[in-house]
């Protein structure tokens, strides 16, 4: 689990690449206001130049970058008007919160942040799904600047759920009656497609393999093993995103909602979820790209 953030985000531009909505982003922070300060253009430039999440990106790439943001911003209208569209490209919690700490570190680049400015910041929290306290450990980083430790350090807390996960897939399959290798390996390369879950191929599939092979009673209470889940998630956040995961697992286009499926439905009573939280994640798991290997 050592991955950094710019093993998830670097490298070469890719298509639909999340960098560009990260760059979106920061746009969206540096006219929230009307006003584009120099120290605000000054800070995107440096990170676009040399933050790690945008290792292998070139000048002219990055110039490109910033033009489609801007242009985007442009036609939306504002700022806040573009977030909706920003949420959709960031689809995992990784991307999601590297853009919210951004935005914010562009925004305070001024030393003032303005009212329009905290306005796009909430409204982007809150697309993104951005929990406040999760909020308030941002601020704390920047004001600390510490921001690129803080994103490190959330994406190995994010990899620690992941044995967590693994459990939950294995019970989701054992619903299905999928607890079959053919299964196993499409989970393994679903687990890999997703930033926020993705370790090594060859630990992925270790874990599941012993997942799949723990001695289970026969009739196993598939609701009980997921309430014992719960307290290695105390964080809501955690739970809902696991959620999420479970959601998106569908085939695209194939679930009109969640409460059509009954194990999402007993993640919903294990981890003491409203329906309202599920009808979000449910929003959030569509997001999903179709390239997403989803496990049948």
């Amino acid at each position: 689990m050592d991955k950094r953030v710019r093993d998830v985000m670097g490298g070469a531009l890719r298509p639909n690449d999340p960098r560009r909505f990260l760059v979106e982003a920061m746009i969206g922070a540096m006219h929230a206001d009307g006003a584009v300060d120099d120290r605000e253009r000054g800070v995107l430039e440096t990170k676009l130049a040399q933050h790690e999440l945008f290792g292998g990106v070139s000048p002219t790439q990055a110039r490109t970058l910033i033009e489609l943001a801007t242009d985007a911003v442009s036609f939306a209208g504002s700022a806040s008007a573009r977030v909706p569209a920003i949420a959709k490209g960031l689809w995992s919690r990784i991307h999601r919160i590297a853009a919210y700490a951004m935005a914010c570190e562009i925004s305070a680049a001024d030393q003032e942040l303005s009212h329009d400015e905290m306005a796009f910041l909430e409204g982007l929290r809150q697309a993104l799904r951005v929990a406040t306290h999760e909020a308030h450990e941002v601020f704390h980083a920047l004001s600390a600047g510490r921001i690129g430790p803080h994103l490190d350090d959330r994406l190995l807390r994010i990899r620690t759920l992941v044995p967590v996960a693994v459990e939950i897939f294995t019970l989701r399959a054992l619903t299905l009656g999928r607890v079959v290798d053919d299964h196993r390996f499409m989970l393994r390369d679903f687990f890999v497609a997703i930033p926020d879950l993705a370790l090594s191929q060859d630990d992925i599939e270790g874990a599941f393999y012993q997942a799949f092979r723990k001695p289970r009673a026969a009739g196993a209470n598939v609701m009980g093993d997921l309430a014992a889940l719960a307290p290695h998630l105390p964080d809501p956040v955690d739970r809902w995103w696991m959620v999420v995961y479970a959601i998106a697992a569908e085939p695209p286009g194939t679930v009109s909602s969640w409460r059509v499926l009954p194990f999402v439905g007993m993640m919903q009573h294990a981890f003491g979820l409203s329906d309202a939280d599920m009808d979000l994640a449910s929003t959030d798991a569509q997001n999903f790209p179709t390239t997403v290997p989803r496990p049948t």
